[in-house]
């Protein structure tokens, strides 16, 4: 019996080249999953929860396993044992293995496996003319297949910019155009799709139209994203705006991305003292459309981005600047408010850091040319030059108002963004974003863009595991990420099992190195006293999830003390509550995981020590 599964588009099942019923629903559904993880383990937990959501029957494991007899008799034997007599009865194409299931496939019997051989090979026209629709319509509303699908989406929108750049080069634009043209309707907000095909419209000599994509082009990113086009694509649409000229070159690959500085005599330029952008940069899509929106509107222009140490406030800041050059034409600056001991750095330090740059002559001055002269009142100085301009000014690692106010813009168009672990109350005006851990999915993403995006794919269910331990902060993620890239022998599932284990979180993530138990002493030791002790005591909980109850109980006080030092913990960001509507009493707080582990840890040392009661 040969056997061929389909699932670039509906599912599709064929027996000698004739379609087959998969089954009852959750046959189909269960058939999907497994195909859509083809030679991966999946659990028996996560098949469940694919198969009925969040409502399983107190069957679900024995009727997970019925669905599975039955695909047992519809998927046939393993690949490459049919012929075999010594394989046995056990040579079946779905086994089970450790609580979970595999359903072993060859690459000629699954279309995404062909496709993505194919596309490795550079077939990459006969690799796209395996799809038939979208990845596994019809069960997108199951998460766990809505995941994978993605994922082939995302590969296959990558190999048809491939392909398509291809053509142009060969010099067939022209003929590609309709096809371009429906798949970028299809992702409207795809920058390097929308290129390419301005590009196959000018080789039709259809200029108009490619200025008209790219107009269409600059309303979506504004109404969805609240972003401007890319500097790359912005610098292509100029170019096409020269109507009389020859048509610009293709666009190569990478163009949107990296694209080269052109040459240019010296001359003063806006300052910009932003950091890099942050390369792994992942998620955050809804803020980044917040914080743009609030720093490119007409009133109100300061955003104060809070969260829990490790959250990524500087790298959404820094991000979201790089993002917003055309909005602040006269510069965007970058100061920490600490220095590397974690001291508050002296106001008139900060000042004149920024002062050197904005300054003529500063950073941007012609070469030779005499530093400024340094003002007799920085704080004047700094007003003075903010007048009248529009900059962007990134604030970072704020702890208290009166560390910030000397730095805002008194007059002018000029905007601010604070990053703060407090929410910084005080600052009136301001508009606040809190940072939540991330999604499961995107720690694994930003997991998988240190560790290689395979190496998570071969066991996506260890990664999600992995990230889970470090409570989905990016500061967790990235350090375990380091980690595994070292540690490329060990398989996640191991590494997984070692993070569940006895060994202490913060001695795996941080090995040598002390800067996170650092950044978590200063956290904590600059809180009062009372929290202070009062984190130390909570880490002796068993969860760092708790209630009101507990909490009093771990303190040793009555509920109303308890409540106003959580509140303290909570304005710190050292805790976050979830489910915050009812009664008091019913409210769940959680502590950050790097901050749990690190509170078990001091507390475990100081237990004799820590007071058993607040006042």
């Amino acid at each position: 019996m040969a056997v061929r599964f389909g699932i670039l588009g509906p599912l599709r099942v064929l027996e000698n080249g004739r379609a087959v019923d998969p089954g009852s629903r959750k046959q189909q559904v269960l058939l999907a999953a497994l195909l859509s993880h083809a030679n991966t383990r999946l659990s028996a937990d996560a098949l469940v929860e694919a198969l009925w959501d969040d409502a399983p029957p107190r069957t679900a494991r024995k009727n997970l396993q019925v669905y599975v007899s039955g695909l047992r008799r519809l998927t046939g034997p393993e690949p490459g044992t049919e012929a075999d007599p010594t394989c046995g009865p056990g040579a079946t194409r779905i086994s089970h293995q450790a609580g979970g299931y595999i359903l072993h496939t060859a690459e000629a019997e699954l279309d995404a496996l062909r496709f993505e051989q194919r596309a490795r090979a550079g077939a990459l026209g006969e690799a796209l003319g395996l799809w038939r629709g979208s990845a596994l319509d019809g069960f997108r509303d199951v998460p766990l297949i809505d995941t994978a699908a993605q994922r082939l989406d995302r590969r296959f929108l990558g190999v048809f910019e491939d392909w398509l750049d291809a053509e142009l080069a060969a010099g067939h634009g022209a003929e590609a155009i309709e096809r371009a043209t429906e798949t970028a309707q299809r992702h409207p907000l795809r920058e390097r799709l929308r290129m390419l095909q301005m590009t196959a419209l000018c080789q039709a000599g259809r200029r108009s139209e490619a200025l008209a994509v790219y107009d269409e082009l600059r309303q979506a990113l504004a109404h969805e994203l609240g972003l401007p086009p890319s500097p790359a694509l912005a610098r292509f649409y100029r170019s096409l705006l020269c109507e009389a000229g020859p048509v610009p070159p293709r666009p190569a690959a990478s163009a949107e991305l990296r694209p080269p500085p052109a040459p240019r005599p010296h001359r003063p330029a806006a300052p910009n003292l932003l950091p890099t952008d942050p390369p792994a940069f992942t998620g955050r899509a809804s803020a980044v459309r917040r914080l743009t929106e609030v720093l490119t509107g007409d009133a109100g222009r300061l955003a104060v981005v809070t969260g829990p140490l490790g959250a990524g406030k500087t790298a959404l800041a820094v991000h979201t600047a790089h993002r917003l050059a055309g909005h602040f034409p006269d510069g965007r600056l970058f100061v920490r408010l600490r220095g590397e001991d974690g001291r508050l750095r002296p106001l008139e330090d900060v000042l004149r850091q920024l002062l050197a740059a904005t300054a003529p002559g500063g950073r941007d001055g012609p070469p030779g040319a005499p530093p400024p002269a340094e003002p007799s009142d920085p704080r004047w100085a700094w007003q003075l030059w903010l007048t009248g301009r529009r900059a962007l000014v990134v604030v970072d690692d704020a702890r208290r108002e009166s560390e910030v106010r000397p730095l805002l813009p008194e007059a002018g168009e000029s905007a601010v963004v604070v990053t703060a672990r407090p929410r910084l109350i005080g600052l009136e005006g301001a508009h606040r974003l809190w940072l939540p851990p991330l999604t499961v999915d995107e720690a694994v993403e930003l997991l998988g863009r240190t560790i290689g995006a395979e190496r998570v794919d071969a066991d996506r269910e260890s990664a999600a595991r992995i990230v889970r331990a470090t409570g989905l902060l990016p500061l967790g993620v990235r350090l375990v990420a380091d980690r595994l890239a070292f540690l490329r022998h060990v398989p996640l599932g191991e590494y997984g099992a070692r993070l569940a284990g006895g060994r202490a979180l913060l001695d795996e993530l941080c090995g040598g190195d002390p800067l996170v138990r650092v950044r978590l002493a200063e956290s904590v030791g600059e809180l009062p006293e009372a929290a202070h002790w009062a984190v130390l005591r909570l880490g002796l909980l068993a969860r760092p999830v708790f209630t009101l109850d507990r909490a009093a109980a771990a303190l040793d006080c009555d509920p109303g003390t308890a409540v106003r030092v959580l509140e303290d913990l909570l304005e710190a960001s050292l805790l976050t509550v979830a489910g915050a509507e009812g009664l008091a009493h019913t409210v769940r707080y959680e502590m950050p995981a790097l901050l749990y582990a690190y509170a078990r840890e001091r507390a475990a040392r100081t237990a004799d020590r820590v007071p058993a009661r607040h006042h």
